[in-house]
């Protein structure tokens, strides 16, 4: 009995992770679309194709999606974060931004609706909601930090201040979804990565140019 029950629990659970997500990338699109204090939570429940009792069964409230939005993106970052930390010890540091910027862009890609709403709605959030969004970006921001500053002990990098050269390519992943409305027409998900890869590489080798100032005066005859 104990063997015919498991299979059922596994798939039980399965199906209703997948319906979660479901749920929230289709209230994340809603929100986007129409505002957040104009999407009902019959709206989302319509959009799902389920009944509004069943998404309370998901849900409490509609202030949940706040939390959910956070956990989904933060929990999909968890999985490659310690990949490619348990990968720096045998690459390089510019391969493991290489792979770090990849990775990121397919997750920006895969809930660039929550991004927007999140960029877009951070004016009614409460502090709480406020303070989960920026400890999650600074979580993220903290693996392309400890790469630049890997980089920059070994030579292979050389920008005097990581924290700002991490958050510089963070926003250059964020225009995926910031600005799709231009980057769509123009490239596609790959090509934008090879080109993100390329300006991320370029602002963490960036080096001071020192500039010697040279006296182009005319030397002075002396009289004999």
């Amino acid at each position: 009995m104990d063997i015919e029950k498991k299979p059922r629990r596994v798939k039980r659970r399965t199906y209703k992770d997948e319906r979660l997500k479901q749920i929230v990338k289709t209230a994340a699109k809603l929100f986007y679309k129409n505002g957040y204090a104009q999407t009902t939570t019959r709206q989302i429940a319509e959009a799902c194709g389920i009944s509004q009792g069943n998404l309370y069964y998901y849900i409490k409230s509609k202030e949940d999606f706040f939390n959910l939005f956070v956990d989904m993106t933060t929990s999909t970052f968890e999985g490659y974060d310690s990949e490619i930390r348990s990968q720096l010890p045998r690459i390089s540091h510019t391969e493991a931004m290489k792979r770090r910027i990849k990775e990121g862009l397919r997750l920006i890609n895969a809930v660039q609706d929550m991004i927007l709403f999140l960029y877009r709605e951070s004016r009614i959030m409460s502090p709480d909601h406020l303070d989960q969004v920026i400890r999650q970006e600074l979580h993220i921001v903290d693996l392309l930090k400890t790469i630049i500053e890997a980089g920059c002990k070994t030579g292979e990098f050389g920008v005097k201040d990581p924290q700002l050269a991490a958050y510089q390519i963070l926003m250059l992943e964020h225009m995926w979804s910031l600005k799709r409305w231009y980057l769509r027409k123009h490239y596609t998900l790959e090509e934008y990565i090879v080109k993100c890869q390329e300006a991320a590489v370029g602002i963490v080798r960036a080096r001071e140019v020192k500039k010697t100032v040279k006296n182009t005066a005319p030397a002075r005859k002396t009289r004999k």
